[in-house]
């Protein structure tokens, strides 16, 4: 059903402002169930507006006003007081409203705001429920669909911001829809499913070039469209390397990466000064792109001044929150043409939870789909559409992944999911527990997870951080004896504060390099890097 809700009454004020004699139409169907355009709001609309000196020259609330057959039957006998009337207020959705003007031919006054196609709980709580895609993956997702329930349509979840099985979108109130397909497949024994890999959507079914239509006359029985999905297969170890960090994870070296972050600002003189900084202890670094949905500096930019300026290796971050397909595309080959060779495909952080929360999120393809695109520019010389590219670039792609996550089946499930379709490499969110990541790499070896892992550490720059991170990362584990004993060092000042930095994340990278299935650490020491070096150094890493 149609989902409305009545707009505001001053809103319906303004609008019929200039006229005095208004016929009043209402809607037997959704409208009545949603109680926004029944007899009795009719009714009560009705007296609203007499109150304010119009005439009401007449009512009526047809059994249902998108229909026309059913508005015409319905409305015969008003002819007369419709006539009489200079505006028509339509109490139904905008389908209805548009019924209504194109049958009457009179001027019309929407009086609700459509919503949603849903279903009802009960009477006055409702659920969007479909988005009207035209190619329903139902069966498909344990009868949970993606593009409504997940709020950033993924068609292959869930993404990173889920925690204890809820939605980052909203504050982790709602659940996570990728958590409830993998539920219910799981339930129904059908987690092969889980692990199939979607192609992006043809829009076209959805955003026709105009308003969409289906003419019976004209119908076909529906065929299955035969669109064959080149799925790229594992692609680890890589038969050729391009990048230098590449090169160390095939070699089995133990690698060290690091991540910067470009602000709003012009200049990239202070991200320089710090991948100097850190350039004989890394192998790479990531830059990160927009992240917490903040609008900064534009990563492929800052990733070219530092190959340029430093001779660092970048690992250029892309999110498919801000981009569709075309725009990606056309950044991967950006990238190609700048010498990059590494990119970390991610979801990124909802838009809500930035600077600019008024932005219309993208995500026109996930994740694993941006992966499945790097490996088709690369490996076939084609984009999505089987468009040919003259001179591919040549790319790792890497993914994240969340030793944290709760529950950390769907976490794994997902990371299988990209591993099928061609990533090279994982890091992971920051680990503060080694039993947690112990339990992530037996987890992972026992589905068949088999990348190389870069395990994220971020020392605590302050104790405000620290606490934040606690109080407000769902999912991060902070050992309780860790906390204890940086609070009792920052009583002693701020350099003893560093010092146990120093030692405890010192340690932490010693247990994590002993660790079987570790391939390296990813230093995400953002706004703290000048202690990279001398924590490296502690753990006997550099």
């Amino acid at each position: 059903m149609i989902i409305t809700e009545q707009k505001p009454f001053d809103k319906i004020k303004s609008m019929l402002e200039k006229f005095n004699k208004v016929f009043i139409i209402g809607c037997g169907e959704c409208a009545t169930l949603c109680q926004t355009g029944g007899e009795d709001q009719v009714k009560e609309m009705k007296e609203k507006l007499k109150g304010l000196g119009k005439e009401v020259t007449g009512t009526a609330v047809p059994k249902t006003t998108c229909d026309k057959r059913i508005l015409r039957r319905d409305l015969k006998k008003f002819k007369e007081a419709i006539e009489a009337a200079q505006a028509i207020l339509v109490m139904a959705c905008g389908n209805g409203v548009q019924a209504v003007a194109e049958f009457t031919g009179k001027l019309v006054v929407p009086a609700l705001n459509t919503l949603f196609m849903g279903e009802i709980e009960r009477i006055g709580r409702f659920y969007e429920r479909c988005r009207a895609c035209g190619d329903c993956v139902l069966f498909e997702t344990g009868g949970v669909c993606p593009l409504t329930q997940c709020a950033k349509g993924l068609l292959n979840g869930p993404c990173g911001g889920y925690a204890n099985g809820k939605c980052e979108v909203g504050g982790w109130v709602k659940d996570c829809a990728w958590v409830k397909i993998f539920n219910a497949l799981k339930e129904q024994g059908r987690l092969d499913l889980f692990l199939k890999f979607r192609p992006p959507k043809d829009h076209r079914k959805w955003f026709a070039s105009g308003p969409r239509e289906l003419v019976w006359k004209e119908r076909k029985e529906a065929k299955a469209e035969e669109r064959e999905v080149w799925i790229p297969g594992e692609r680890w170890p890589p038969k050729e390397t391009y990048s230098e960090l590449m090169k160390k994870l095939k070699d089995g070296e133990f690698v060290i990466t690091g991540e910067v972050e470009p602000v709003k600002t012009t200049r990239v003189d202070k991200v320089l000064e710090v991948c100097r900084t850190i350039k004989d202890y890394v192998v790479a670094v990531n830059v990160t792109d927009n992240p917490t949905a903040f609008a900064y500096l534009n990563t492929l930019t800052t990733c070219y001044y530092i190959e340029k300026e430093v001779g660092l290796e970048t690992i250029y971050q892309i999110t498919v929150r801000d981009r569709n397909r075309l725009a990606i595309t056309s950044d991967l080959l950006a990238a190609g043409l700048l010498g990059i060779k590494n990119v970390l495909a991610l979801s990124g952080d909802f838009i809500s939870v930035g600077d600019n929360p008024q932005a219309k999120p993208v995500y026109d393809i996930d994740s694993t789909q941006l992966v499945w695109l790097v490996r088709k520019i690369v490996d076939k010389g084609e984009d999505i559409a089987g468009n040919k590219i003259d001179h591919p670039p040549k790319l790792h792609v890497g993914i994240a992944a969340n030793p944290n996550a709760e529950p950390l089946e769907p976490e794994l499930y997902k990371v299988l999911r990209k591993q099928k379709v061609g990533a090279e490499f994982i890091q992971t969110q920051c680990v503060y527990d080694i039993e947690v990541l112990k339990k992530f790499l037996d987890e992972a070896r026992s589905i068949g997870i088999k990348l190389p892992v870069l395990v994220g550490v971020t020392p605590f720059k302050s104790l405000k951080m620290m606490e934040w991170m606690v109080k407000f990362v769902p999912g991060i584990k902070v050992p309780e004896e860790m906390q204890e004993r940086l609070r009792k060092a920052r009583e002693r000042g701020k350099e003893a504060f560093r010092e146990e930095n120093l030692e405890i994340f010192g340690e932490l990278c010693k247990e994590i390099k002993k660790t079987p299935g570790v391939a390296g650490i990813h230093m995400m020491a953002v706004g703290f890097e000048e202690i990279i070096p001398s924590l490296l150094k502690r753990a006997g890493l550099a």
